[in-house]
Parts: structure tokens; C-alpha cells; sequence
């Protein structure tokens, strides 16, 4: 370069085509996304304002409806009593003719008959016409004969042979039981079963043992994972329970029950059965149980059983959902993947007509409290007599449930006429005598499982 050469600066300036083409990229790129955005912000707005329109509900009233889903004591016009050892017969008639044993017949109803007992409605005889279309169609053995077919130390593995959930369960209780009256801790496995019922009803065997008792089921796919859009985990039940024993007279045997701790709660926002009793009653769900087929939150209850799924236990991921998210895989592990059973998205949904075995998985624990620190019946009954002294209203898990078995011991047990118009077209179906309690109902208001298909 020359001495006294000047340096020149060039600078490019964009034609208007660069400019026009800069442009359209740009808007090109942010629109698809806008264009989602609002277009579920448009039908996020639309749902709520339909659902406002349809239902005109306050939020008085749509905690009235989370109510009529435990089929609420006050509501009788909507709702008839029997008997609990009536509705037991009942269902088990139904599931005979519908091609189980007699004997597993009438365990399978009496774990139908246990939920609505205690006001669960969710899976109680609600879920009878599914339990009986599944013999029928042979997706179900009627007459399979449960095996332990490995067994260490305090550790056990049933195999279900495909046999109904609660003929497998009820080897694996008492398996259980039993390794913990030697072992101080009985843990059993199972695979190649099926829906088992109410998860409190195992683990209040283990009650009645005088043990602490644990039960953990796998479901098929309904639950949306967080930050996921379509359905890869199941409500997968965390169910506890724990006994305040005294070993003494008759009296105190029975307040000894009404102290005990029960927990049974799902590891999804409900349980699916909660939504589908929502669905035979034609009522909406409320907000944030559940979500469309495009991961949109909906109160419409076909919709998130047939297309949607649930949220995980605490919603979306903004307030905690990952927390249920994570207790589902909990046990899930504990029940598939140590037992070999199918798991999370592999498990085929629960369908009547599905193709081959669904192949649940459950899990069940039971601990011996006298093996550990004397005091344990104390401690425990101390500890919840200070939650129910808490100012307000606090109540222990066990207690909304003890209200309902009390009222059912007196009053009988409550179906909503929805559920028991289903229940008289299928003793129409397969031929069972019905009872006096159904005959005056109108059996147009029955609506078959949204799972039947």
C-alpha cells in the first residue's frame, strides 16, 4: 500500500428486496407459533365460556359436583340404598354369568362393593359392566388360578395367569401377610393380572392383621407427563394404611379400627374412574383435572377418557405436576419393573376389546409395627388426635370414608341411579334377577363404560 494512501470505508446498505426478503423470514417464523398460541388461547376462552354458558354453575355448585362423584349423603334423589351384602350378590351374579368362577366371582364384587361402601364410587359397581365385558370377551380368565412362582427370604412374585385383578391380589395379600408374620416385612410382586379394584381394600386386610400395609397397582396409559402431549403413565395408586392396635376387648377393638391411618389416593389430579362417573351422571369435570387430545385443559369427560388424559397429582408443571409425574414412575417400578409386567406406554389401554393380556403389575408391603420401638399403637394414636385438634376443621385420610361406612351401615349402601340403571341393563344382559332396590329404575339412563370400545 501506497505511503499516503487514504483507507476507504465501504459500507453495504441492503437493497429493498434484502429488506422485503429479511421480512417475510422473520414473519415467517414467528407467526406458526403466534398463530398456535392464540388459537388456543381463542379456545381455551371458548371452553370456559361454553362450559359457563351450559352449566351456569358458581363455584358452590361445582364443588357440589366433586361431591355427587362420592355419591353425597344429602343427595337421595338422585341416588338408592341397598344393602351392602345385597350388592355384593348382586355383582357377583352379574360376573358368573359373565364367565367367572363362583368364588371369583364373589371376591371381585366384594371389592366392587368395599369402594362404594366407603363413598368411592370411581370403582365400585361403576366399574362392573367393564369387569363383566371383559369375561365375556375372554380378555379376562373367569376361572385362572393364581401362582407364587418365586419366593426369597421376605420377597415373593404371583403370577396372575391372567386371572381377574382381585383373585391375584388376594394371594398376594395373604403372601405378604404372611412372609411379615415371619419376616417382620412381607414384599410381593405380581405380574400378569388385572385391574385389582380399590387399592384400600388390600391394604386394609393388612389392618385387620394387625401389620401396616402398602398396595401399588400400574394402570394402563391415561396420564399426560408433564411437559408431554399425549398419555404415557397411569393413575397408579399410592395407597398406606396403619393400624392402632391394643389387642384388647371388643370396644376398644373397634375405636382401635376408627384410629387407623388410610391413605389411598391416586398419583393423577382423580382417578379416571372419577371422570367417567362425571361422564354417566352428565355432568362436566372440573377445571384442571384433565386435558384434550391436544394437551388443552377441558372439563368435557368423554374427552379426556376417550382423546385427553389426566393431569399428573398437582397439575401442569407451573404448579407441580412433575412431583406427581415422578410418584406414578415410583410406582410403576415398584410394580412393573420388578416384576416383569408390561409398563408405563407399553401397557395397552383398558379395553374390553383389546388384543391379548393387559398384563398389570402390583406391588404389596407389610410391616409388622411390633418388630420395631415399643409404643408404636400410642405414638400413632397421639399423633392424630393432635391433627384433629388443629383449629378448623383437619381431618386424617381414613376419615371422610369412616362417615360414609357408618351411613352405609345404617342407611345401606348408595349407588346414583345413573350407575345402577347400568347395573339393571346388564342383569337384563345376562339374565340375573334384579333387585328390589333397581326395579323402578329407568334404564334409559344408563350409559355403557367409555371403555367398552
Amino acid at each position: 500500500q501506497p505511503p499516503h494512501a487514504t483507507a476507504i470505508s465501504i459500507t453495504m446498505r441492503p437493497t429493498q428486496s434484502q429488506i422485503a426478503l429479511g421480512v417475510g423470514v422473520t414473519i415467517g417464523l414467528a407467526l406458526p407459533p403466534l398463530i398456535q398460541y392464540l388459537t388456543k388461547l381463542i379456545r381455551a376462552t371458548s371452553s370456559s365460556s361454553k362450559n359457563d354458558k351450559n352449566d351456569n354453575q358458581t363455584t358452590s355448585t361445582k364443588t357440589a359436583d366433586t361431591n355427587a362423584v362420592r355419591s353425597g349423603l344429602s343427595d337421595n334423589k338422585s341416588a338408592i340404598r341397598l344393602p351392602r351384602s345385597n350388592l355384593e350378590e348382586f355383582l357377583s351374579q352379574i360376573l358368573v354369568k359373565a364367565g367367572a368362577s363362583p368364588s371369583h366371582a364373589d371376591l371381585a364384587a366384594s371389592v366392587l362393593a368395599y369402594a362404594d361402601y366407603r363413598g368411592i364410587p370411581s370403582h365400585g359397581a361403576n366399574r362392573a359392566d367393564l369387569y363383566a365385558n371383559e369375561l365375556s370377551a375372554g380378555a379376562v380368565d373367569g376361572h385362572a388360578i393364581p401362582v407364587v412362582e418365586q419366593k426369597s427370604g421376605c420377597c415373593a412374585v404371583v403370577n396372575g395367569k391372567n386371572g381377574l385383578g382381585a383373585v391375584t391380589s388376594d394371594l398376594a395379600i395373604n403372601t405378604a401377610i404372611s412372609l411379615a408374620k415371619e419376616h417382620g416385612v412381607g414384599f410381593v410382586v405380581c405380574r400378569m393380572s388385572n385391574h385389582f379394584g380399590a387399592a384400600g381394600y388390600w391394604a386394609q386386610r393388612a389392618l385387620e392383621a394387625d401389620m401396616m400395609g402398602m398396595s401399588f397397582t400400574n394402570t394402563s396409559p391415561v396420564v399426560v407427563p408433564t411437559c408431554g402431549n399425549s398419555r404415557a403413565v397411569g393413575t397408579n395408586p399410592f395407597c398406606f394404611f396403619a393400624p392402632v392396635r391394643d389387642g384388647g376387648h371388643d370396644d376398644k377393638e373397634k375405636l382401635s379400627r376408627s384410629e387407623s391411618f388410610q391413605l389411598d389416593m391416586a398419583t393423577s389430579v382423580v382417578p379416571i374412574g372419577k371422570v367417567e362417573v362425571m361422564h354417566r351422571l352428565g355432568k362436566s369435570c372440573l377445571e384442571g383435572w384433565g386435558v384434550d387430545f391436544e394437551g388443552m385443559g377441558t372439563t368435557d369427560a368423554e374427552e379426556i377418557c376417550r382423546r385427553g388424559g389426566l393431569y399428573p397429582l398437582g397439575g401442569s408443571e407451573e404448579t407441580a405436576g412433575y412431583k406427581g409425574y415422578g410418584l406414578a414412575m415410583f410406582v410403576e417400578i415398584l410394580c412393573s419393573v420388578l416384576s416383569g409386567a408390561a409398563i408405563g406406554p407399553s401397557v395397552q389401554p383398558w379395553l374390553a376389546s383389546r388384543e391379548g393380556h393387559i398384563d398389570y403389575g402390583h406391588c404389596f408391603i407389610v410391616i409388622d409395627p411390633s418388630r420395631f420401638t415399643s409404643g408404636f399403637d400410642e405414638r400413632l394414636s397421639s399423633y392424630i388426635e393432635a391433627m384433629r385438634s388443629l383449629p378448623g376443621h383437619v381431618k386424617v385420610p381414613g376419615d371422610p370414608e369412616r362417615v360414609f361406612e357408618e351411613d352405609a351401615d345404617k342407611n345401606g349402601v348408595i349407588l346414583h341411579k345413573p350407575v345402577a340403571a347400568t347395573l339393571k341393563t346388564l342383569a337384563n344382559k345376562f339374565g340375573v334377577e334384579i333387585p328390589s332396590a333397581l326395579e323402578n329404575i329407568d334404564i334409559s339412563a344408563s350409559k355403557e363404560s367409555l371403555y367398552v370400545k
